[in-house]
């Protein structure tokens, strides 16, 4: 759910401490990551370069193989546009939907969709084309899965006019007006016609929103152009680029070189260096934006040393983290145990984190029946080893520090660990078929309001974000009431359970939260954080 100032001198945008010179250091301002909105006046023009850490396989959210997080911000927002807005206090508000109404039984929405809105290449947006994106994502054979799950609950869509949708739900849900209204990508319906798989809006998509796709330059690049017949605000860029550099040390080199305007998933070594570049503090603005995403290690619960929740919460008490906060972290990811996000009344504050403590991890695997019973310093239950391969992405600078910390504390306490390194697509193939012993991964979404039905409940193990194969009926309970509840503070007390089970099972490790550590030009303005990503509409090159 992807959302992503006259003319200054060089010195009036120094990053002085009040009192001092320019060698007196970053103001707090800077140091903290906060936005500093500089005057001037809107001006039109202008390209704006942007560094992405990894190369979409595909751009059409819709799709399972595609339907990354960096992907989502770039596309849907920029290119694509949802029916409505979420707002980063929870409101939606109207975008391509002029209004929408509600039964009191929550079965029935009907939409009115705003008049007059064109697709990229010309075609009236109608109703049909919501129908044509809804029948996609449920069509059977497509890869779809991931997105067929957040809508399961619509029964079926009628199109009485060119501007009408009702929607009818099977029962009733909280989230699925909101899923549909506010994170649902339209897409024109001519365009979703052949095999789905090999459709070529997933090489050049077809949108409604402020830029149009212009061209794809593999392994290079992406860039976008003004479209100049939206039917809303024009955006003032002229373009934006997209450029793909996978490695962090080629990115920063770039960056000091001034090669982007805006450099996003800086690595916390790279934020912490550049506090004694006077360079970059000079040229650019830091953004430490918290957003609603945390870190987690997964053991694949199919498999049966990691089936027994005493082993996970031993590899819990193994886990090195005040030594990864302080030398890989460096104290930008604030440890979590809750799978719903930060200031939320669904994490119970009575959790508390599972300390670093190798004596008990080794007598609770004791007690599952785990001994070096030859000797060889590798546990052994009867006949086999307790060993497991992290599964790790070639382009994680994050756990290429981290795993190796891990391992060894795994290896002093019996356990056979190694890292096996794979490329990001393959990475998230094995993932999604279950093919690891662990692996890591982030959670996070554009909206304030969020279901973990699709992470923890059993059913999803096959076809949701279940990855893991996590199962304990009392949370499938759970999870299938706070799906029928409406009330907000009962969701919350419902969730509050779940925090709590799901982290006595130690379903998933969880690590921290991640925020979003980018950096930007101080001609770039217009540029504001928030959960969905920057409006890249509003943003303007200055003199």
């Amino acid at each position: 759910m992807t959302r992503l100032l006259p003319l200054l001198l060089v010195f009036a945008a120094c990053t002085c401490r009040k009192g001092g010179g320019a060698d007196a250091g970053p103001d707090p301002e800077w140091l903290a990551g906060r936005v500093v909105q500089l005057p001037g006046t809107v001006k039109d023009g202008g390209t704006l370069t942007v560094r992405l850490p990894l190369e979409p396989n595909g751009l059409t959210r819709l799709h399972d193989r595609f339907n990354e997080g960096t992907m989502t911000r770039i596309t849907v927002g920029p290119v694509y546009e949802t029916l409505a807005r979420v707002r980063d206090d929870g409101e939606l508000r109207p975008l391509l939907a002029q209004s929408w109404s509600e039964t009191d039984d929550h079965l029935t929405l009907r939409i009115t969709l705003r008049p007059e809105v064109h697709f990229h290449d010309g075609t009236l947006l109608t109703s049909g084309d919501v129908k044509a994106t809804l029948d996609a994502v449920f069509a059977p054979k497509n890869p779809t899965t991931s997105f067929r799950a957040t809508l399961e609950t619509l029964d079926h869509v009628e199109t009485p006019d060119a501007l009408t949708v009702v929607i009818h739900w099977k029962k009733p849900y909280f989230l699925a007006t909101r899923t549909l209204l506010g994170a649902l990508p339209v897409l024109p319906a001519h365009a979703l016609q052949g095999e789905f798989d090999t459709l070529p809006l997933h090489r050049a998509p077809i949108g409604t929103g402020p830029f149009r796709f212009v061209t794809w330059d593999a392994g290079t690049s992406l860039t976008y152009a003004r479209h100049q017949a939206y039917w809303g605000p024009r955006a003032h860029l002229d373009q934006v680029i997209f450029r793909f550099v996978k490695d962090d040390t080629a990115a920063v080199a770039a960056w000091e070189r001034g090669e982007f305007d805006l450099i996003t998933r800086l690595t916390p070594s790279a934020w912490r260096a550049a506090e004694s570049n006077p360079k970059l503090q000079a040229e650019y603005q830091r953004v430490f934006f918290k957003e609603n995403t945390y870190v987690w290690l997964g053991f694949n619960q199919r498999r049966p040393p990691f089936s027994d929740a005493r082993v996970r919460r031993a590899l819990g008490l193994l886990f090195p983290m005040d030594l990864v906060a302080r030398t890989v972290d460096l104290g930008l990811e604030p440890r979590t145990t809750c799978p719903y996000f930060p200031e939320s009344k669904s994490c119970d504050p009575a959790v508390t984190p599972l300390p670093f403590d190798p004596p008990a991890a080794k007598k609770l695997l004791a007690e599952a029946g785990w001994a070096d019973a030859d000797g060889d310093g590798v546990l052994e239950k009867d006949g086999a080893r307790l060993s497991l391969a992290f599964l790790a992405a070639a382009q994680s600078p994050k756990m290429a520090k981290l795993l190796p910390l891990y391992l060894d504390t795994l290896k002093a306490a019996g356990i056979d660990a190694r890292i096996e390194t794979v490329d990001v697509s393959g990475y998230l193939s094995r993932v999604r078929a279950h093919d690891f012993d662990a692996m890591a991964l982030s959670w996070s979404s554009a909206d304030s309001v969020q279901d973990d039905f699709q992470i923890f409940h059993s059913s999803q193990a096959n076809e949701g974000s279940n990855y893991v194969a996590y199962s304990n009926p009392e949370v499938d309970r759970l999870l299938t009431d706070i799906r029928a509840q409406f009330d907000p503070d009962r969701r919350a007390a419902l969730e509050r359970q779940v925090h709590r089970l799901v982290y006595e099972d130690q379903a998933l490790l969880f690590l921290g939260r991640r925020p979003s550590l980018d950096a930007f030009k101080r001609h770039v303005r217009g540029l504001v954080p928030s959960l969905g990503w920057y409006d890249l509409s509003a943003v303007w090159i200055a003199d």
